[in-house]
């Protein structure tokens, strides 16, 4: 076995069967995938590893792999062949152009959020820049998720007919909209219980500001999610690499333009009749039990409704801090609202990438019946994570290869908008370090817990990417403070609030 993929050992050797195309994924025929059945914890071959941690049916949170395994199902033979070795020069044409577009687009949001400090919406109702780090952090709880819950089934042969697509898509766009509304609901109670002087009405804005938003947001790059994978597919790419950053891409900008937009109309029809807002909320929620019934019909989706809520609403609880973290950062360093999007968005969309690269082998082998998981203790070494020779290792360096440059590069495109002070060397050296230090941790971190989920029965294609993603988020944060602390602090930069009365972006 090649050292690329030391993490994988063959459990009683290669497995060769030929397996008839199958048109549909809930009424796929049964009897030749049982040839991948499941291996019992009392197999007497000695692999050096205990196969009843690695292979049970028993899961708190089913993955892909598992839950075709329980349906007994056929796959389809002509597929991309997923354990092909992926070489580090496909890898990195694969993933830069979609990451330097992402960071365009995540240029474009700091630039509208710290512009829309003086936008009717935020003086109407100033709390409400709390909701933004969770709302635009559902791209990574639900957006990526979905990207990375689709590349899974693309690259196990479940997106090749037309109906598997069109079964696929409706689904999954079903289920988005039921968790983008429920969990943007409950995104309005720390503004509730943190805000100040907040009477009916103006939570009744809030709440139909963010569904509305949340809403239309996740229709939007959902739609787009699907038209990446399945192009992805068609081209003999891996969408492991690329659904993510297109997601980053447009998903704060996105998100941030339909609040403003929504927030302000919201605010406007609250002064004509209050009731018409209830009436308008309410359809919402209808749609979300729509969406729910519709996702309970798919074997895929139906998992993840009844089980993927939790990891949802613990990275809810991490962006709340990192929320008010953002509010707090923006009052003492205006500009910093500049930056926020760009150093957040960036470490969350490398180490999603990173998060499904490695779901995805997970899958791979438990469909090759290989040792899937190693002892975790193998993974904490971080000479493993990035200078070891497996794939996680090589990714890592490629994703860190791709970062710092690439901060560089956009750093100097944020200046070009004006931020109300000059480029300084310190200052952009601190900054890619700042960017750099976030991403390394992410990346140690997303390789030990990928794999702890699956090994707690958890799955880590809707489990992991939302609680990295929020960790980038509030990891993020507070780096980037600690950034514009220094350079104000020991180089006398002019970034601190009294130097900045009455300053708006771009003047």
């Amino acid at each position: 076995m090649s050292n690329d993929h030391d993490d994988f050992e063959p459990i009683d050797g290669e497995v060769n069967v030929q397996i008839p195309q199958s048109n549909t994924i809930d009424h796929l025929h049964p009897q030749t995938f049982n040839d991948f059945r499941i291996v019992e914890g009392n197999n007497n071959n000695n692999t050096g590893d205990t196969l009843s941690n690695v292979i049970v049916e028993n899961w708190i949170f089913a993955p892909i792999a598992v839950t075709i395994q329980k349906m007994n199902v056929s796959k389809p033979i002509h597929v991309f062949n997923v354990a092909e070795k992926e070489s580090k020069k496909q890898f990195l044409a694969e993933a830069l152009i979609p990451f330097l577009f992402a960071g365009l687009g995540l240029i474009l949001a700091g630039v509208m959020l710290e512009s829309a400090e003086g936008s009717e919406f935020f003086q109407t109702l100033p709390d409400a820049v709390i909701m933004v780090p969770t709302l635009v952090g559902l791209k990574g709880n639900l957006e990526m998720t979905l990207s990375s819950r689709l590349s899974t089934l693309a690259n196990l042969g479940f997106m090749e007919s037309r109906k598997d697509k069109i079964n696929v898509a409706l689904s999954n766009m079903a289920l988005i909209q039921c968790q983008a509304i429920a969990v943007s609901s409950l995104a309005v109670i720390p503004v509730l219980f943190i805000g100040e002087q907040i009477s009916f009405s103006d939570s009744l804005c809030l709440l139909l500001s963010a569904v509305v938003t949340a809403s239309l947001a996740s229709l939007v790059l959902s739609l787009l999610m699907v038209a990446v994978v399945i192009a992805a597919r068609r081209y003999k790419l891996n969408p492991d690499n690329i659904s993510t950053p297109v997601a980053a891409s447009l998903g704060d900008v996105s998100t941030l333009y339909i609040l403003l937009s929504v927030g302000t109309l919201v605010c406007h029809m609250r002064d004509l009749h209050i009731t018409l807002l209830i009436v308008i909320l309410l359809f919402f929620y209808a749609i979300a039990i729509v969406g729910a019934v519709m996702a309970a019909e798919d074997r895929f989706t139906l998992e993840v409704l009844k089980n993927g809520w939790w990891p949802i609403l613990c990275a809810m609880v991490i962006t709340t801090f990192s929320g008010l973290v953002l509010k707090k950062s923006m009052q003492t360093y205006p500009p910093l609202a500049a930056f926020q999007p760009l150093i957040n968005g960036l470490g969350g969309n490398l180490v999603a990438v990173q998060a499904s690269r490695i779901s995805t082998q997970l899958h791979r082998a438990r469909k090759n019946r290989e040792i899937e998981v190693k002892p975790l203790h193998h993974y904490i070494n971080p000479i493993r994570a990035f200078f070891g020779k497996n794939e996680d290792a090589s990714a890592a360096q490629i994703l860190l290869g791709i970062s710092i440059p690439s901060n560089i590069i956009f750093i100097f495109i944020i200046f070009l908008f004006g931020v109300g002070f000059h480029n300084t060397t310190p200052f952009t050296f601190s900054f890619v370090l700042v960017c750099a230090i976030q991403v390394t941790v992410l990346l140690y971190i997303c390789q030990i817990l990928v794999r702890a989920m699956w090994v707690m029965r958890i799955d880590p294609d809707n489990s992991a990417i939302p609680f990295l993603t929020a960790l980038g988020d509030l990891i993020g944060s507070l780096l980037l403070i600690l950034c514009f602390w220094s350079q104000w602090k020991y180089f006398g930069l002019p970034v601190s609030a009294d130097q900045y009365t009455g300053h708006k972006f771009g003047h």
